[in-house]
């Protein structure tokens, strides 16, 4: 009982209904996974000016520190799939976790400026595994509701990422900066000690790839999912999935780096504008929320995908004409961020027939999008020491909303990768 009866390949599979006791553990699993995906990066924008002074980089080099997770993200998101059919996705992501763990105490244990940069380029390659991985897992276990439970993993990394934000700088007074970007590793070590619990799959190595798929196909027998990964760089789908992960990605990376140094030069306390930063995520826990349902009934993702990019224009657009109320507006732009967060997950997962395909998807949305969105925060901070204003980056970042309608536009279409 509790569990629909599902046939592929030939045989029959059971599936856990979300609803089921036995979907508590790959649901609760899969959260405290999400909840390691962005703490590590957004602890770091309320502490980049201690930071700054404490190591006397530029704002360009400070740039680097914020885009280094993503540019470890575009880097190793298309090997993901890969190292998931050779050691299956369940040991892939208890790796993920020990690295992101290791990176996380690397960085904050080391009073090296080298450690700190390679402390977080680390933990960016265990986050960058877990962001490709989850979406199939979602797509996996849960496949008649996807966009339902993208939303609640997005909550879920929205809100630590809030947490995060908005206890570092009073925590950095009696820690000292240097171990309160450490203090993630324990949730990290936690989330490994759970993942554990999933049993024996956590062991199988590369002939466990179908076995931890919760199915095994006749000799001969093929998928749609078992297409090469090369023949999604032809599909224009996952090109137009891809701008659309990348663009909503440079925007938020960009905001979660400099939207504490923006208030600041705009005359806030660091305090506020940590406190700001995470109501800017707070309000993605909302979106998040209020978005999976919504898409879940919708016919297609093209109306909700422009409408939260035209929310992120205005709340850009007022930024630049009314600096001095950047808490208000950032409020909008949390909501934005966070909407579009779950719709371009969502997108990897609806646009793909097989979770296998969904992890392959994942791995170009991701290793593009982010290698795309690395350009936010070192360009915005290169930017800023050349004009000396926060307007001109504010103008660019406009303009990658901009081209992110027409790509959600495109990728909110209900069609599957090769088809259109």
């Amino acid at each position: 009982m509790g569990r629909v009866r599902k046939r592929q390949g030939g045989i029959s599979v059971d599936k856990p209904h979300p609803k089921s006791p036995g979907a508590l553990l790959p649901l609760a699993t899969i959260l405290l996974v999400a909840a390691n995906l962005r703490p590590g990066i957004t602890v770091v924008g309320p502490l980049i000016e201690q930071i700054g002074t404490d190591t006397g980089a530029s704002s360009a080099m400070l740039g680097l520190l914020g885009a280094l997770p993503v540019l470890a993200f575009g880097v190793v998101s298309p090997w993901v799939h890969r190292m998931a059919l050779r050691l299956g996705i369940e040991r892939s992501v208890l790796i993920a976790l020990l690295v992101l763990g290791f990176g996380t105490v690397l960085r904050s244990v080391l009073p090296d400026t080298a450690a700190l940069y390679g402390g977080t380029a680390l933990l960016g390659g265990g986050i960058a595994v877990g962001n490709v991985l989850v979406p199939a897992l979602v797509k996996r276990d849960f496949p008649q509701r996807v966009p339902l439970m993208t939303g609640l993993y997005s909550a879920t990394m929205a809100g630590c990422a809030a947490v995060a934000s908005g206890a570092a700088v009073p925590l950095s007074r009696w820690l000292g900066w240097e171990l309160t970007i450490g203090l993630s590793a324990f949730l990290a070590l936690l989330a490994a000690a759970a993942w554990l619990l999933r049993g024996p799959a956590v062991w199988r190595g590369s002939r466990g790839a179908e076995i931890s798929a919760g199915q095994r196909k006749p000799a001969g027998e093929t998928s749609p999912g078992d297409a090469r990964a090369t023949s999604l760089w032809s599909s224009a789908v996952a090109w137009q999935v891809t701008l659309f992960f990348g663009l909503q990605s440079s925007t938020f990376y960009l905001m979660v780096t400099w939207l504490p140094a923006m208030q600041v030069h705009y005359g806030v306390s660091p305090d506020v504008a940590g406190l700001t930063l995470a109501s800017y995520q707070g309000f993605g826990i909302v979106a998040s929320l209020s978005v999976g349902p919504l898409m879940q009934r919708a016919f297609d993702q093209r109306g909700i995908a422009v409408s939260m990019a035209v929310l992120m224009m205005f709340a850009l657009g007022a930024m630049m004409i009314w600096p001095d109320l950047i808490p208000v507006w950032s409020l909008f732009a949390g909501f934005s961020s966070g909407a579009t967060l779950s719709i371009a997950l969502s997108l990897v997962a609806l646009r793909a027939r097989t979770h296998h395909q969904a992890s392959q998807l994942s791995g170009m949305a991701q290793g593009v999008g982010y290698l795309l969105a690395a350009l936010g925060p070192f360009f915005a901070g290169s930017l800023f020491d050349l004009t000396g204003s926060w307007k001109p980056v504010l103008g660019v970042a406009l303009s990658f909303v901009v081209a992110q309608a027409v790509a959600g536009y495109l990728a909110g279409r209900r069609v599957f990768v090769g088809e259109g």
